[in-house]
């Protein structure tokens, strides 16, 4: 197991920190979408990961990521920290270093929010909006139910009526290279090569990162996948789908029988964020999310 230092040292995350990041992950998550090695593993070149180890106010032992993101087209360092307001000293020293705090989940704000304005008068904490995940009834988006998701519907009925040979399969069944013939598909005439990369690399470690999901064949074609993991019993996240543009209606088809696959006690489809870009937004809107799970973050005042 590879060791991790104390913060203001660090190292790079790795496939091999999994058994000790995984745990504490899914015991601070709170519903987050990103807290997860199958969701930041993947995208640990294009975010240059770092993990450290703190101690908060309390003594107790926890672990801080640091990753970077482009603002306002200028690079910047950020920072998240799973198990919450660390004290004032280790959020003063990391403002020395980062421009952002930030995947504060819901739960966590209202005691961010207190020791940021009792602590630190330079910053201030806001709804993220851009990365807030959007939580679907499983039920609604088996359904279709309404005009507003008739189209929807349509679009299925399209899929079903021009494949009748499609079959669903898990995705720790299929071959790999299945889902990479679709990757392809999808990525080409595309300035698409860092998305691309994190999902090869979900493909790769699918069983590694406890991926779960479906392929889509349109009789011996395969034209869509999905992949995403639990979120306890009740909430399944979708992390990754996948498809040939010019199918008609596999989109909304996959979307559709994957939910229909889930088990019953599964509640809620967390089907992430929208990253602020139009179109996307536009698109899961569409689907009527029953709820968003807000998330917060911590800047210096203008």
């Amino acid at each position: 197991m590879h060791s991790i230092p104390f913060y203001p040292d660090s190292v790079p995350l790795t496939l091999e920190h999994g058994d000790l990041l995984q745990p504490y992950l899914l015991k601070w998550r709170h519903g987050v979408s990103e807290l997860s090695m199958a969701s930041l593993y993947p995208f640990t070149k294009k975010r240059n990961y770092t993990v450290s180890r703190y101690e908060n106010t309390q003594g107790e032992s926890h672990f801080l990521f640091i990753g970077q993101q482009t603002q306002n087209e200028v690079m910047e360092d950020y920072a998240f920290l799973p198990g919450g307001y660390p004290g004032p000293y280790m959020v003063e020293k990391l403002f020395s270093h980062i421009a952002e705090i930030n995947t504060i989940s819901e739960q966590s704000a209202p005691i961010w929010k207190a020791e940021i304005e009792a602590n630190h008068p330079k910053l201030i904490i806001g709804e993220d909006r851009d990365n807030a995940d959007y939580l679907y009834e499983r039920k609604s988006l088996v359904d279709l139910v309404g005009q507003s998701l008739h189209k929807k519907l349509a679009h299925v009925l399209h899929f079903v009526e021009d494949h009748p040979d499609r079959v669903l399969i898990p995705a720790e069944l299929a071959n790999p290279h299945d889902m990479v013939q679709v990757l392809d598909g999808w990525a080409k005439g595309r300035d698409v090569i860092e998305d691309y990369n994190a999902t090869l690399l979900a493909i790769e470690q699918l069983r590694n990162l406890n991926l779960k999901g479906a392929v889509l064949y349109a009789g011996n074609t395969p034209v869509a996948f999905t992949l995403g993991e639990y979120d306890g019993c009740t909430r399944f996240i979708i992390h990754i789908e996948k498809a040939i543009p010019d199918v008609r209606g596999v989109y909304q088809y996959i979307n559709r029988a994957f939910a229909a696959s889930l088990p019953d006690s599964v509640k809620t489809v967390n089907r992430e964020q929208d990253l602020g870009i139009p179109g996307l937004r536009q698109a899961k809107l569409t689907y009527k999310p029953a709820s968003f799970g807000m998330k917060y973050r911590i800047r210096a005042q203008a």
